[in-house]
C-alpha cells in the first residue's frame, strides 16, 4: 500500500529544480547515445522514414490537447498531497483527454493516408505511422496525464527516474530490435516499448501523490469543475496547435521538397535539438506550479525571482551544448554515419533553439500562472505566421540549412514579442533581476565556447578530436561565463547551500556565501 503522504510537505522548489537540472544532464547523455546508435545501426534512409512515420504522432501530441493539463495543475497545486479532491479533478480530465486523443488519432490517420499517398509519396510508411498513433493513444497519453499530477506536486525525483528509465529502455530496445527488423519498424516498436515500461513505472510511483480510490461524490464534483478547466485550456489551445505545427514545419517542408536522405539528416540534427528542448519541460514542469503558488499567495517579489532566475539558469545551461556542440557540429554529424554531414550547419543553428525555447516556454508558464492564456495563443500564432513562409523560402534556396534558419527565426520572433508582454507582469525591472554583466557574460561564453570548439574540430579528426573539441569548448564557455558574467549574491547563497549539503565541513560553502559581489 502506498504511504500516507497527505500530511507530508511537497518537495521544495530548490529540490525539484535540482532534479530537473539533473534530468537535463542525464537525459541529454542518453538522448545523444540513442541518436548516434540508432543512426549507425539503421542508416540515414531508415531514419528519414522514421521521421516521416512519427511526424503524425508528433502532430497529435498537440492536436489531442486543449491544454487541460496546465489548467488542471493550477487547481491541483494548492491542494494537499493525496487529497481525494486531486483524484476527483484528475479522473474527468483523463477521460476527456483520452476521448480527444482518440478523435485526433482518427483524424490524423485519415490525413496521413492522403499525405503519404499524395505529396509525400511514401505509401509504405502509412502502417508504421498508424501503429505509432495507436501507441500514443494507449500508452503515451495515460503516461502524460499521470505526469501532470507529479508535476503539480513538484515530484522532481520521481520524474527524473521515470524519464531516465524511458530513455534507457528505448536505447536497449532499439539495439535489440535492430537484430530482427533493421527497418523503420524497429524504431517504431522501440519507441512504443519505452512508453509501455515507463507507464508501468508511473503507475507504481503515482499512489504516493494521488489516491486511485475515492468516493464517487468527488468524481462527480470533478466533472462539475471540468467546464472551468476546459474554458481556461481552450483559450490556450490555438496557441498549442500553432506550436505543434511550427515544430513540424521543417520535416513536412523537407518531405515535400527534398529527398529521404535530406529528411534523415535533418531528423538527426532536429532530434538532438528537440531532446534538449524536451529537457526544458523537465525543469519547466517544476517552475510552473511554483509560479502559480507565488501568484496565488500574492508574493510578487518571489514570483519575479522564481521566473527570472529560472530563465537565467536554464539559458546558461542550454547555451553550453549550443556553444560546444555548435562549434563541433561537423564532427558530431559525422558520428551518425555517411550522408548526415550535410546537416552540420543546420545542427549548429538548431542547437540554439533549446535556449530560445527555454526562455519562451518559461515565459508562457508565467503568463498562464497570472491568468493570461489568450496572450500565449497570440504569441504562438505569431511564431507560426513567421515560421512557415521563412522555412519554405529558405529551404528552397539553402536546403537543410535554410530549414534550420526558418524554424529558428520563427522562434526568435515569438521570444522578442513575448519579452515585451511579460514585462508588464513584473513588479521590478527585468535588468534589476538580470543585470547587464551576467547578460554580457552569457553572450561572451557562447562566442568563446563556439570558437574554441570549432577551431579544434576543424584541426583534428576522429572521435578523440571531437571529444577534445567538446570538452575544450565547454571549458571555454564556463571560464568566460564566470570571468565576464560573475555571480549574483543569491547565486552564491544557493551554491553555498549545495556545497554545504554535499560537504558540510567544507570551507568553500562559507567562501561562496561571504565573497564580495563584484560591481555590475
Amino acid at each position: 500500500m502506498a504511504p500516507e503522504a497527505d500530511t507530508q510537505e511537497r518537495p521544495s522548489f530548490r529540490n525539484a529544480f535540482g532534479f530537473g537540472a539533473l534530468s537535463f544532464v542525464v537525459s541529454g547523455v542518453l538522448a545523444l547515445a540513442s541518436s548516434i546508435l540508432t543512426a549507425r545501426i539503421y542508416g540515414i534512409t531508415v531514419i528519414g522514414e522514421f521521421a516521416l512515420a512519427y511526424a503524425p504522432t508528433g502532430a497529435v501530441w498537440f492536436l489531442s490537447s486543449v491544454r487541460e493539463q496546465p489548467a488542471l495543475i493550477r487547481l491541483l497545486t494548492p491542494l494537499p498531497l493525496r487529497s481525494p479532491r486531486v483524484t476527483g479533478l484528475w479522473v474527468p480530465v483523463f477521460i476527456f483527454s483520452t476521448g480527444l486523443t482518440l478523435v485526433a488519432c482518427a483524424i490524423a490517420t485519415v490525413g496521413t493516408y492522403f499525405l503519404f499517398q499524395g505529396p509525400i509519396d511514401q505509401p509504405q510508411l502509412f502502417l508504421p505511422a498508424v501503429v505509432s498513433l495507436a501507441g500514443y493513444l494507449l500508452f503515451t497519453n495515460p503516461a502524460w496525464n499521470i505526469d501532470g499530477v507529479l508535476s503539480a506536486f513538484r515530484a522532481g525525483r520521481e520524474l527524473f527516474w521515470i524519464r531516465s528509465h524511458q530513455l534507457a529502455s528505448y536505447l536497449v530496445l532499439a539495439a535489440i530490435l535492430s537484430l530482427f527488423m533493421p527497418t523503420v519498424w524497429g524504431l517504431i516498436l522501440a519507441t512504443m516499448g519505452s512508453w509501455v515500461t515507463s507507464l508501468v513505472h508511473r503507475l507504481v510511483v503515482a499512489p504516493k501523490w494521488i489516491r486511485w480510490s475515492v468516493p464517487r461524490s468527488e468524481i462527480r464534483s470533478g466533472f462539475r469543475a471540468l467546464p472551468e478547466i476546459l474554458r481556461f485550456g481552450l483559450k490556450v489551445t490555438p496557441g498549442s496547435l500553432a506550436t505543434g505545427m511550427s515544430d513540424q514545419v521543417g520535416t513536412w517542408v523537407l518531405g515535400a521538397f527534398g529527398s529521404l536522405a535530406a529528411v534523415g539528416a535533418w531528423n538527426r540534427a532536429w532530434a538532438l535539438s528537440q531532446r534538449f528542448i524536451e529537457l526544458n519541460y523537465r525543469i519547466g514542469e517544476m517552475v510552473f506550479p511554483t509560479l502559480v503558488e507565488r501568484h496565488v499567495g500574492d508574493d510578487r517579489a518571489g514570483f519575479d525571482r522564481a521566473l527570472v532566475d529560472s530563465l537565467r539558469y536554464i539559458a546558461c545551461g542550454m547555451l553550453l551544448p549550443a556553444a560546444a556542440g555548435g562549434g563541433a557540429a561537423a564532427g558530431i554529424m559525422e558520428l551518425f554515419g555517411p550522408g548526415f554531414s550535410r546537416a552540420s550547419t543546420a545542427l549548429a543553428i538548431v542547437l540554439l533553439l533549446p535556449a530560445i525555447a527555454a526562455m519562451a516556454n518559461i515565459q508562457v508558464d508565467a503568463l498562464l500562472a497570472v491568468g493570461r492564456p489568450l496572450a500565449t495563443t497570440a504569441l504562438a500564432g505569431a511564431r507560426l505566421v513567421a515560421t512557415l513562409p521563412l522555412t519554405v523560402i529558405l529551404t528552397l534556396s539553402m536546403g537543410v540549412t535554410g530549414t534550420a534558419l526558418g524554424v529558428t527565426l520563427g522562434f526568435v520572433v515569438q521570444l522578442a514579442v513575448q519579452l515585451g508582454v511579460l514585462r508588464a507582469h513584473l513588479s521590478q525591472p527585468m535588468l534589476h533581476l538580470w543585470p547587464v554583466r551576467p547578460l554580457a557574460g552569457l553572450v561572451s561564453a557562447y562566442a568563446g565556447g563556439f570558437a574554441v570548439a570549432h577551431v579544434l574540430d576543424s584541426a583534428t579528426g576522429g572521435l578523440i578530436g571531437l571529444l577534445a573539441s567538446l570538452i575544450a569548448g565547454a571549458l571555454a564557455y564556463g571560464l568566460c561565463l564566470v570571468l565576464v558574467g560573475g555571480m549574483l549574491p543569491r547565486d552564491r547563497n544557493r551554491a553555498s547551500a549545495v556545497v554545504s549539503a554535499v560537504a558540510p565541513s567544507s570551507r568553500w560553502a562559507t567562501r561562496l556565501a561571504t565573497r564580495p559581489q563584484p560591481s555590475v
